[in-house]
């Protein structure tokens, strides 16, 4: 499956193109009333910082041995980069409007699921007057009926929020979604599907789940993806950047000569599918007849 080596190699380059990242990339503060009338600035800003430290995270994940449960930061990634050149796209105020009304309904569903949970008694004692909770109760319904009412007005039809296969349809990245939702999603959820794709072994002997050639595998897939990920979003959210509290000018002839060295050598690590085709018992020269007996996967995904 992946080569120690090349694995290795992959990370270390990964590792400089974050460092040369950082010595241009800012991500400061924003100004309350720029917020007020116009929420893509606050997801702008919030989704290049997480996406920045998720890719860090992948980092430090890979050199303690456990990258490949990066996999998980990738449907996310996809989903920020999805929604901020669909929102971008709308006016002003019809982004804002939605977005606030998208905020207001998850905070308020919390709140409610958590009173759900731990009962009014609970929540008193956490500061929460029933008084308040009851308006919150009635805050979601209403605020469930407006997303709607927005759905039906921007094109995704009675729903509180648009399935996201529509959203990529929207910015022209159905395949992208369609593939990385395929090879992300069971990471974030229960997927026999993964379980049986991680068991390996001989037939009549033992099975071992995650091997190690499985785990640098999928560490690979997360440090080809995300990369790709954060690049995309920050060049979707450019027109937003000033306003989010972005700066990615590069003035200094010596970084943006790292960036670029560093840009060339993650291109050239090449891509990684999440799908190997050992799951499948093949390899260049068709079936590998010696792994239904050695090491054959349980199950191809």
């Amino acid at each position: 499956m992946g080569d120690k080596t090349d694995a290795e190699a992959r990370l270390a380059v990964v590792e400089e193109w974050l460092a040369s990242l950082r010595q241009s990339l800012v991500i400061g503060d924003l100004t309350w009333e720029a917020v007020a009338s116009d929420l893509r600035l606050l997801a702008v800003n919030y989704i290049v910082r997480r996406q920045l430290e998720a890719l860090e995270a992948a980092v430090v994940l890979a050199k303690s041995g456990f990258g490949h449960l990066a996999v998980g930061f990738v449907r996310p990634a996809l989903d920020e980069l999805l929604w901020i050149d669909w929102v971008k796209g709308l006016s002003k105020a019809a982004a804002h409007e939605l977005l606030l009304d998208m905020g207001k309904y998850d905070a308020v569903r919390s709140l409610v699921a958590q009173r759900g949970f731990v009962g009014d008694e609970v929540m008193q004692q956490l500061w929460y007057p029933v008084a308040f909770l009851d308006t919150a109760a009635n805050q979601e319904s209403e605020l469930k009926g407006e997303l709607k009412k927005r759905g039906e007005a921007l094109g995704w039809g009675k729903r509180v929020s648009p399935l996201a296969d529509w959203v990529a349809e929207q910015t022209g990245r159905g395949p992208l979604y369609r593939y990385l939702h395929s090879a992300t999603s069971r990471s974030l959820h229960f997927s026999m599907g993964e379980a049986m794709r991680n068991g390996w072994g001989e037939p009549g002997g033992i099975l071992t789940t995650i091997k190690p050639e499985f785990r640098s595998n999928r560490a690979d897939f997360a440090l080809y993806q995300l990369p790709r990920l954060f690049q995309d979003t920050l060049v979707t959210c450019d027109s937003l950047h000033e306003g989010a509290g972005i700066e990615f000018e590069v003035e200094d002839e010596g970084i943006a000569n790292r960036i670029l060295t560093a840009s060339e050598s993650l291109a050239a690590c090449g891509a990684i599918p999440l799908v190997h085709a050992h799951e499948w018992n093949l390899g260049p020269d068709g079936l590998i007849g010696s792994r239904v007996e050695t090491d054959a996967p349980l199950h191809g995904d």
